[in-house]
């Protein structure tokens, strides 16, 4: 949500509201206006990457991603060795960040102008009023490992695919569903769905790299440019960043569930990125994301220049605040910030083998659950309890057999309710069908 020309706005999955603030009242007593809404007819429904931040200019626009319906356009969506489609059609009304009018009831999809294309999935946006320019992050791709695992290794599917900030420009193309951001090697890959192998670029030298490449499926929720004068000076028109923390890095530690800060300077980074904020999850190394105490969302600053934190797991909100002298803080209490980035196992890059977790002999069926469904559902079954459902003790699991066969031949999409919850998501199929021109038939794989 977002407080814009004296009203608060608010999104759901699929629509934008705003409502006009009474000035002196805390709460907005007016009417609700449905400013943006999902014109079903025109787009397919999408299970995935559905978030709807939103962002003003101040020139009367309003910013609004719609995430890609799936992970890399794929014939058959997240289904191992499925080839990806190029074209891919999903771009046409998926995978970008539209731009719509800011005060009109009423709009759809149809109504805005694709601002910036290739972005598959954005959840923390802005608008940066020191530069006049919107930037956003986006969340990596997944399932490296488990589509290809024959082309990348389990730490590689954990690590590379990068979380990308960018600055986003009109007619910005991020590059989905055909590359991804190695931030390792610093270079956009092409996707295996298109031939990539982790080492070929394609046409990259095409596309804008992110001013900053953060590490695999860290999950940055919320992105905000501090202007207070609370801070020491080096904060100002720096971006704090609220990492919500990942769901897909197993055989290692969960990751990221802390805020950092990027230092700023004429709108682009000056420096690395430096741990803000952490202690969240109250565990490390964090084995299942439902081990996580708390996690970090959304990110607010108020009038004196505090910095706000809330978390989705607890309801909590933090307000930081900062004490003593801000002219002496200085190299010292860097040196300690950056000391939490190699100290801590949800932050530091993980040892490919001293740091993968469970490595203990397992049967053949505790084999293939830690290949395939681990990722989502978590080592403990219990997935993360906000979009991912648990498989302990559900009547999905334990109810009747041809309805799980029939999940893992064929995957599910949409809404479904396990243990009085709705979940609306997509699992995909664990298995994969390819054609086999010996055999003039189809063989299971």
């Amino acid at each position: 949500m977002r407080i814009h020309d004296g009203h608060l706005y608010f999104s759901t999955a699929g629509e934008v509201y705003r409502q006009r603030i009474t000035p002196g009242r805390l709460v907005p007593a007016g009417p609700v206006q449905v400013i943006l809404k999902h014109d079903y007819k025109a787009q397919r429904p999408s299970y995935e990457h559905i978030a709807k931040p939103i962002a003003f200019d101040g020139a009367g626009h309003m910013y609004v991603p719609f995430g890609a319906p799936g992970d890399a356009c794929q014939a058959r969506n997240r289904q191992p060795g499925a080839p990806g489609q190029d074209p891919c059609e999903e771009l046409a009304w998926h995978g970008g960040i539209w731009q719509f009018a800011a005060d009109r009831e009423g709009q759809t999809e149809r109504d805005g102008r694709r601002y910036a294309t290739g972005v598959r999935s954005v959840v923390a946006m802005t608008w940066n009023r020191e530069v006049g320019a919107l930037y956003a992050l986006q969340h990596g791709r997944d399932d490296l490992y488990r589509s290809w695992s024959g082309l990348y290794s389990q730490w590689q599917s954990a690590v590379l695919p990068s979380e990308e900030f960018f600055k986003v420009t009109d007619g910005m193309d991020g590059g989905w569903p055909y590359y991804y951001y190695d931030w390792m090697q610093g270079k956009k890959l092409l996707n295996p769905e298109y031939g990539g192998d982790g080492v070929k670029v394609g046409k990259r030298d095409q596309l804008p790299k992110p001013i900053v490449g953060f590490p695999g499926h860290w999950a940055p929720n919320d992105v905000l440019f501090y202007d207070g004068d609370q801070f020491p000076e080096r904060y100002r028109h720096g971006a704090f960043i609220a990492f919500h923390g990942s769901t897909i890095r197993m055989p290692y530690s969960q990751a990221g569930y802390f805020v950092a800060f990027v230092p700023f300077r004429d709108g682009a980074p000056s420096g690395p990125w430096e741990v803000f904020a952490d202690g969240f999850a109250g565990v490390d190394p964090i084995v299942s994301t439902s081990d996580a105490a708390a996690r970090p969302m959304g990110l607010a600053q108020g009038p004196n220049g505090s910095v706000y934190i809330s978390d989705s797991v607890k309801g909590k909100i933090w307000r930081v605040t900062f004490e003593g002298d801000r002219a002496a803080f200085g190299a010292a209490q860097l040196a300690s910030m950056e000391a939490r980035k190699t100290s801590q196992a949800h932050i530091r890059q993980p040892d490919e083998r001293k740091d993968a977790l469970g490595r203990e002999v397992v049967e053949a069926g505790a084999k293939l659950y830690d290949t395939y469904c681990v990722v989502c559902h978590q080592r403990d079954g219990r997935g993360d309890g906000a979009r991912l459902p648990p498989v302990v003790a559900t009547d999905w699991v334990y109810g009747d057999p041809r309805r799980l066969v029939s999940i893992v031949l064929n995957g599910i999409a949409g809404e479904i309710e396990v243990g009085g919850k709705a979940y609306n998501g997509v699992m995909l199929a664990a298995v994969a069908w390819i054609w086999i021109p010996e055999t003039r038939g189809r063989d299971l794989i």
